[in-house]
């Protein structure tokens, strides 16, 4: 028994300081150092990132728009037609023209900012590989001994695409996340704030239940 503890001792030694010992799951928490390191590689694109943030704007406010005008379309235009002897779908066509315009907008704003990453996404890739292999330069022999060829080639290829993944889509569709729940939420006081606080009730009552149900859970996923 006493064996056994040091044997388990001497490997929890043996792992990394920031890693949590062995059989104690760790709990992920956000590095901020890590992450201004690599929003820092974002400065050389502010002017694009202006543009992309725009862009977001725009798709989120023409999402919204385009399902606040179905009201309009239905009860302006659709259902008095329905009740005439002699329709004239002259104003229906203008309000379908204006609503393809709407859906138009949207879907452009969405492809011009999801290119914008993407663009961004490489010339970040791009500079952190060129450091990567400029750091490597200046490495001693001693380290290309202790670590596989395997280790070394993954920091270039997974470590730094994932790093690609997260500014390509990740963090445009947290920002385009956060502006459309902010659309959305302005356009639900606009129609009945009394509504708008029955939601909010509801939605914190699911949140409540879904944080009682995750907790227990979580414990047979360890």
């Amino acid at each position: 028994m006493a064996k056994e503890k040091m044997m388990k001792k001497g490997a929890d030694d043996a792992l990394p300081s920031n890693m949590p010992p062995m059989g104690k799951p760790g709990i992920g928490k956000m590095d901020w150092k890590a992450a201004k390191r690599i929003l820092a590689y974002l400065k050389g694109y502010k002017l694009t990132l202006v543009v992309v943030v725009v862009c977001i704007l725009l798709s989120s406010v023409a999402s919204v728009a385009s399902s606040l005008f179905i009201q309009t379309l239905i009860d302006d235009h659709i259902a008095p037609l329905l009740g005439s002897e002699s329709p004239v779908f002259s104003g229906l066509l203008k309000a379908l023209c204006v609503m393809a315009c709407i859906y138009l907008a949207g879907t452009l704003a969405t492809w011009i900012y999801n290119r914008s990453m993407v663009t961004i996404a490489q010339g970040t890739l791009k500079q952190i590989r060129d450091e990567m292999f400029a750091k490597m330069q200046t490495l001693p022999v001693r380290y290309f001994d202790s670590h596989t060829h395997g280790d070394i080639m993954s920091h270039y290829t997974n470590d730094t695409d994932t790093l690609r993944q997260m500014i390509a889509q990740s963090l445009g569709q947290l920002v385009s996340s956060v502006c459309t729940i902010a659309a959305v939420f302005c356009c639900m006081l606009y129609q009945s704030v009394y509504l708008t606080l029955v939601v909010l009730l509801i939605i914190s009552l699911i949140m409540r239940v879904v944080k009682v149900i995750t907790g227990k859970s979580g414990f047979y996923y360890l």
